[in-house]
């Protein structure tokens, strides 16, 4: 790691260019040294990632060939206790960051996209073929290559106030659970970059699967009040730059196991059965909803104020108003079409005559409630971990609410949702594992619950369904067997009132860190016994080397046929995409 210093002085973009010209001249000698403004540090990374999906024994599919560049640049100003500090009105202190990522995904140059079967178990027809072809035409240079800023922001530290802010390109991460989601929800998620397996850490994380933001974010340190000490406040305001979850669809290799349903050739909404239509009311499918990017329709804010009982205890309230992502595995509803009244048939055929498709991509403003904690118990040696949210007014698919894309699409009502997390944190003695040192062991209890459901709620997927049911439905009339007596009916999964979810995971190291390996499971015992199984083994190899192999193994009762119901979490759409990942790390 190198550490270079700006020059004083520069200022403007005159400056900047001056300031840039400098860096690259310093930074290529690598000589360290410290000047008035403080100092410059940069780090980075290359690194290459290779997935093999394996559905069945004797089955072996190369889906993943990905080559990343990461280069960071940190400038930090001089301290207070140092006469070349910051010598600006107000500010103690101030840090830059700038985080750059470049992505190249070979797998779409050499190698045929994975022909996987949907959530039916069924292979891509003729139709489908096509949507393949062009995929290899068109679509592969957009998504093999990668060019992002992923980070770029300001840190200020207030003088004589215990006020800091940070303004820019950033990520929160707010919560006390790992791997799933509910406090943590400032940033959505790409799913098309491995759909939510970036797991387990060590040497994975969520960190690649946020989207970065633009925001405002600010600290407070209030100290001690009453019994309550460490008292802290933050905020973050997001100006208009908030988005909805990225989303891929078949055939890329982690998309959701469904063609596009408006574009592709089988069964889009574009082709059938409203052929010519080109685009949706007033919004853009997984992109954008019926508002524009300004700070006065689509910004989010988020508070936090935390404080410490009894030493031990660490308690932290939230509040949330932001637009809903639907990223976090409630089976909330995405679209919204036309009530099916004599205005609404009217409104429909006028959409179809302008060619466009009567339903709306929807991501509402909701509110949201949340508490977490953790509480360190000195006679087990054991930290045990809370985590709790309120959603207020998710909107999700009522079958008796009908609209004119029925049975296909649902009406929309809102329920409120509780979800909570209760975890615990304990190192152990193994000598059978690690005679040399300390093994940990960690596991979570996820529950969520939605208030006041009925038998009609149903979740977001729609789609012909390969098993038969005790009792089939199609669209509101629940009671008529849908028309195909195969079971190639329009099927609409329930909404369960409660739904659960186990995880476990141990690991340790040895030789000094030199080797980390992570053990683990999910488990959905609510529907079908879904579970993820995976192991990583991680190994710092020297001068900046690392190697990690993984396997994740996707496994259900289910079989390979979706017979309904879907768990909210999707472990139970995993079936068959059971995978081997190779590594390797050049850090400097």
């Amino acid at each position: 790691m190198c550490r270079v210093s700006p020059p004083g002085g520069a200022n403007g973009w005159g400056g900047c260019a001056l300031v840039g010209l400098v860096l690259v001249a310093q930074l290529a000698s690598c000589e360290s040294r410290a000047e008035q403004l403080g100092a410059v540090e940069t780090w980075g990374s290359i690194q290459t990632q290779n997935i093999v999906r394996h559905p069945d024994v004797g089955e072996y599919h190369f889906i993943q060939q990905r080559n990343t560049l990461r280069i960071g640049l940190q400038w930090e100003s001089g301290r207070d206790d140092r006469r070349d500090a910051l010598d600006i009105p107000l500010v103690e202190q101030a840090r830059l960051l700038l985080l750059y990522r470049g992505v190249y995904d070979s797998v779409y140059d050499f190698t045929p996209i994975f022909r996987e079967r949907d959530l039916r178990g069924r292979k891509p027809s003729r139709a489908a073929e096509r949507d393949l072809e062009d995929l290899s035409r068109r679509a592969r240079d957009a998504i093999k290559f990668e060019s992002q800023l992923r980070e770029a922001y300001l840190d200020v530290t207030v003088r004589s106030y215990p006020i800091r802010f940070r303004a820019g390109r950033q990520q929160v991460v707010w919560g006390e659970a790992d791997l799933f989601r509910m406090l943590d929800r400032a940033n959505p998620l790409d799913t098309s970059w491995h759909f939510v397996e970036e797991i387990p850490p060590p040497s994975f994380g969520w960190t690649e699967l946020r989207i970065p933001l633009w925001m405002i974010r600010g600290w407070s340190e209030v100290g001690t009040v009453g019994p309550l000490s460490d008292v802290r406040c933050e905020m973050y305001w997001t100006p208009g730059d908030w988005r909805p979850m990225k989303v891929a669809f078949l055939p890329r290799p982690w998309g959701i196991r469904l063609l596009n349903p408006l574009t592709n050739r089988e069964d889009g909404a574009f082709f059938a059965p409203f052929s010519g239509i080109r685009r949706l009311a007033s919004s853009t499918l997984f992109r954008q909803g019926n508002y524009r990017r300004t700070p006065w329709e689509n910004s989010q804010v988020g508070l936090q104020l935390s404080w410490v009982v009894a030493r031990n205890t660490r308690t932290s309230v939230y509040y949330f108003h932001q637009r809903w992502a639907g990223d976090d595995g409630t089976p909330s509803a995405p679209l919204r079409g036309v009530p099916d009244t004599a205005r609404g048939r009217q409104r429909t055929q006028d959409l179809i005559q302008r060619g466009t498709l009567p339903v709306e991509y929807i991501t509402p403003y909701i509110h949201t409630v949340g508490l977490s904690g953790s509480h360190y118990l000195e006679a087990f040696q054991a930290t045990l971990r809370l985590e709790t949210v309120y959603d207020f007014a998710l909107p999700i698919f009522n079958r008796d609410k009908v609209t004119t894309f029925a049975p296909l699409l649902p009406g929309v009502s809102r329920r409120d949702y509780w979800k909570g997390m209760l975890a615990f944190d304990r190192p152990l003695i193994m000598p059978i594992v690690n005679d040399g040192g300390v093994v940990f062991l960690t596991g979570q209890w996820f529950v969520h619950h939605i208030i006041h459901n009925k038998d009609s709620l149903a979740g977001p997927l729609d789609l012909p369904t390969a098993g038969a049911r005790s009792r089939p439905f199609c669209g509101s009339a629940r009671d008529v067997p849908c028309p195909d007596p195969n079971g190639n009916g329009s099927f609409r999964d329930d909404v369960r009132s409660w739904e659960s979810l186990i995880t476990l995971a141990i690991f340790t190291n040895y030789r000094g860190g030199a080797i980390l390996p992570v053990m683990g499971i999910v488990l959905d015992p609510v529907n079908s016994c879904s579970m993820n199984v995976f192991w990583n083994v991680g190994f710092l190899l020297g001068s900046g080397v690392s190697v990690d192999v993984t396997q994740r193994y996707f496994v259900s009762a289910q079989g390979d046929v979706q017979k309904g119901p879907f768990n909210p979490w999707l472990f139970g759409t995993m079936r068959g995409r059971s995978e081997t990942a190779f590594r390797v790390t050049y850090r400097f």
